[in-house]
Protein backbone atom coordinates (compact mmCIF):
# COMPACT_ATOMS: atom_id res chain seq x y z
CA UNK A 1 0.00 0.00 0.00
CA UNK A 2 1.19 3.45 -0.69
CA UNK A 3 1.23 6.27 1.82
CA UNK A 4 -1.76 8.10 0.31
CA UNK A 5 -4.09 5.14 0.73
CA UNK A 6 -2.97 4.61 4.32
CA UNK A 7 -3.51 8.28 5.17
CA UNK A 8 -6.94 8.31 3.53
CA UNK A 9 -7.94 5.27 5.58
CA UNK A 10 -6.73 6.95 8.79
CA UNK A 11 -8.63 10.14 7.98
CA UNK A 12 -11.82 8.14 7.38
CA UNK A 13 -11.39 6.31 10.69
CA UNK A 14 -10.78 9.57 12.55
CA UNK A 15 -13.94 11.09 11.06
CA UNK A 16 -15.95 8.04 12.09
CA UNK A 17 -14.53 8.25 15.61
CA UNK A 18 -15.41 11.95 15.80
CA UNK A 19 -18.98 11.18 14.73
CA UNK A 20 -19.25 8.48 17.40
CA UNK A 21 -17.85 10.78 20.09
CA UNK A 22 -20.20 13.63 19.17
CA UNK A 23 -23.25 11.37 19.17
CA UNK A 24 -22.29 9.95 22.56
CA UNK A 25 -21.71 13.40 24.05
CA UNK A 26 -25.02 14.66 22.61
CA UNK A 27 -26.84 12.19 24.85
CA UNK A 28 -25.64 14.18 27.87
CA UNK A 29 -26.32 17.62 26.39
CA UNK A 30 -29.03 18.53 28.95
CA UNK A 31 -26.46 18.10 31.73
CA UNK A 32 -23.87 20.33 30.04
CA UNK A 33 -23.22 23.99 30.59
CA UNK A 34 -23.48 26.59 27.84
CA UNK A 35 -19.77 26.49 26.97
CA UNK A 36 -19.79 22.71 26.61
CA UNK A 37 -22.92 22.83 24.46
CA UNK A 38 -21.26 25.38 22.19
CA UNK A 39 -18.18 23.18 21.86
CA UNK A 40 -20.42 20.19 21.09
CA UNK A 41 -22.23 22.17 18.39
CA UNK A 42 -18.90 23.18 16.83
CA UNK A 43 -17.68 19.58 16.81
CA UNK A 44 -21.02 18.38 15.46
CA UNK A 45 -20.55 20.75 12.54
CA UNK A 46 -17.18 19.18 11.77
CA UNK A 47 -18.41 15.63 12.24
CA UNK A 48 -21.79 15.72 10.55
CA UNK A 49 -21.93 18.98 8.63
CA UNK A 50 -24.80 20.34 10.70
CA UNK A 51 -25.32 24.09 11.06
CA UNK A 52 -23.39 25.94 13.74
CA UNK A 53 -24.33 29.50 14.57
CA UNK A 54 -22.12 31.10 17.24
CA UNK A 55 -24.78 33.76 17.83
CA UNK A 56 -27.00 31.11 19.40
CA UNK A 57 -24.52 30.93 22.27
CA UNK A 58 -23.96 34.67 22.67
CA UNK A 59 -24.63 35.57 26.30
CA UNK A 60 -23.75 39.27 26.03
CA UNK A 61 -25.78 41.74 28.04
CA UNK A 62 -27.71 44.05 25.73
CA UNK A 63 -29.77 47.01 26.96
CA UNK A 64 -29.69 45.68 30.51
CA UNK A 65 -31.42 42.46 29.50
CA UNK A 66 -30.15 38.94 29.66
Amino acid sequence: MNTTVILQRQVRELKENLQDAVSLAAKYKPNMGMIDQEELARLNKQANGSAYNPKEFDMADRNGEQ
